[in-house]
């Protein structure tokens, strides 16, 4: 009787299993109609082949931008066979799903530029129309990613500034500076709201994903913002494979001993960003913008590591692809700044030496010109200027100069309309300062404080300011400062000349 029972309840769960999710065959049924599943497949191996071809050579070798293999590979091209391998899943979807999967990740060894979270979500969303685990997998990934995509952009200041903006001035709206706000929290919260039903009421979520990922493909499209066509073949099937996996998990909660640690994985895996364990596109940092870039100064300019182009996509922008991509495009002597806006971490400045390794080096070291390397001088390094600095400064009015356009600012003037103490820490930002004036304005002595990070000032303006002798000497470490205007201040001119001695 109990043998009965057991066997039973086995076939129940096989039952269960498979009116939640079955596996397809792995070939087709000459006489069978298409089912759900099958159609889903084919729709995301039709997205995934329209991602691949808009980014067409991404695949191929390149010399500029670089391949950026992990290891000490050669070149190599995988444009088609990416390709062939979605023709295999529409033929044998189980084997050819699991070629699909070892052709990315060799594909990204050999190039980590094509790291990018598009190819590999829209893998994963195949994968649950095929195997019954794949649907548990697919279905936190989406819960995780729209959590996190609305967590990371509350907090960031960035996307409540220059990036929301930038994407709202970009989409042609009448006054964005009145927008950019409304439209920065509205997409972060929607986005943190339809996570937390994908992990409580997953029906709710299906239903509410589906004018989320619209809405991001009309900004993204020509009719809109005309940005990042990759990633709109990935927001359609979020929309509709996405969908379908969260209806197709309600009433269930969680399902086999396994599930929890999956919960906990793809929930916690992000915070690993913080501390650049893991890439921004795999945890959920999508258009916050905080993220690091890099600026190498050259023998004969500046270049600013950026992705897009012919290749269709941004650079990968972490602290190893952009030392990567320096390693493989500069040439000895040459400088880069790693300028990185996550709290837990510092900007990082480099050397390019005789071996093509990339050199850390300290701040002082990377704007000094003086030889670092043997028989090969130095550039004088150059700073990226933060956008969330200028953006800042911009929207308060203050006045920002630079030789030419794609150079850095070299200097700031406040007046009395655009002066405000906190707009001082934005300041830092601007690494590459050498004047700031501040003639009239009601600064003090206090707000001062974050100009000592200023290593290259060599001018500050302070005429006909409460400034006093305390002030300056929070400026004593400056190497560079030569001249500072204080009349009408009470800065004595024994203190000045203590400022200005570099003995």
């Amino acid at each position: 009787m109990n043998q009965v029972g057991s066997i039973d309840r086995d076939v129940s769960w096989r039952r269960m299993v498979a009116r939640v999710a079955p596996r397809l065959p792995e070939a087709w049924p000459v006489d069978s109609r298409i089912t759900t599943r099958q159609g889903l497949l084919l729709f995301g191996a039709a997205c995934q082949f329209a991602t691949v071809w808009i980014t067409w050579a991404l695949w191929q070798t390149r010399s500029d931008p670089p391949n950026l293999p992990t290891f000490d590979l050669p070149p190599w091209s995988f444009g088609w066979w990416i390709v062939g391998s979605l023709v295999w899943v529409c033929v044998r979807p189980r084997s050819g799903l699991a070629v699909h999967w070892f052709l990315l990740v060799i594909a990204a060894l050999f190039d980590q530029t094509r790291l990018q979270p598009q190819f590999f979500g829209l893998a994963l969303l195949m994968t649950a129309c095929v195997w019954p685990a794949g649907l548990a997998v697919a279905r936190w990934f989406l819960a995780s990613t729209w959590l996190w995509a609305g967590l990371h952009k509350l907090l960031s200041p960035d996307w409540f500034g220059f990036a929301s903006h930038w994407l709202v001035e970009r989409m042609g709206i009448d006054d964005p500076d009145a927008l950019y706000l409304p439209f920065a929290l509205t997409v972060a919260i929607v986005e943190l709201a339809v996570g937390v039903m994908a992990c409580v009421r997953p029906r709710w979520a299906a239903i509410a994903c589906i004018p989320m990922h619209l809405g991001i493909i009309l900004m993204l499209s020509p009719l809109l913002a005309a940005w990042n066509a990759s990633v709109i073949p990935w927001n359609l099937a979020m929309a509709v494979i996405g969908s379908w996996i969260l209806w197709s998990s309600a009433g269930r909660w969680i399902l086999g001993r396994w599930e929890p640690l999956l919960i906990a994985a793809w929930m916690a895996t992000p915070l690993g960003f913080f501390v650049g364990w893991i890439d921004h596109g795999f945890a959920g940092v999508l258009y916050s913008d905080s993220v690091p870039r890099g600026l190498i100064t050259r023998h004969d300019g500046l270049r600013e590591i950026v992705g897009w182009g012919a290749i269709g996509v941004p650079f990968p922008n972490e602290r190893r692809t952009l030392r990567m991509y320096f390693e493989r495009s500069a040439r000895p002597g040459e400088k880069l700044h790693i300028a990185d806006p996550r709290w837990l971490l510092e900007d990082q400045y480099f050397v390019l030496g005789q071996d093509r390794r990339a050199v850390p080096i300290d701040r002082p070291s990377f704007f000094a010109s003086t030889p670092i390397i043997a028989g090969d001088p130095s550039v004088l390094g150059v700073a990226k200027d933060s956008p969330r600095s200028i953006f800042r400064l911009q929207q308060a009015g203050v006045r920002m100069l630079q030789e030419s356009l794609g150079q850095p600012i070299y200097a700031v003037a406040f007046d009395k309309q655009s002066f405000r103490p906190e707009l001082m820490q934005a300041l830092p930002g601007l690494p590459n300062l050498q004047q700031v004036q501040l003639a009239g304005t009601s600064v003090r002595d206090q707000d001062l404080v974050p100009l000592a990070q200023l290593h290259l000032l060599a001018g500050l303006g302070l005429d006909n300011t409460d400034v006093t002798d305390r002030g300056l000497e929070t400026l004593r470490d400056l190497p560079y400062l030569q001249h500072v205007e204080c009349e009408n201040t009470d800065i004595s001119a024994q203190a000045l000349r203590s400022l200005l001695s570099k003995d």
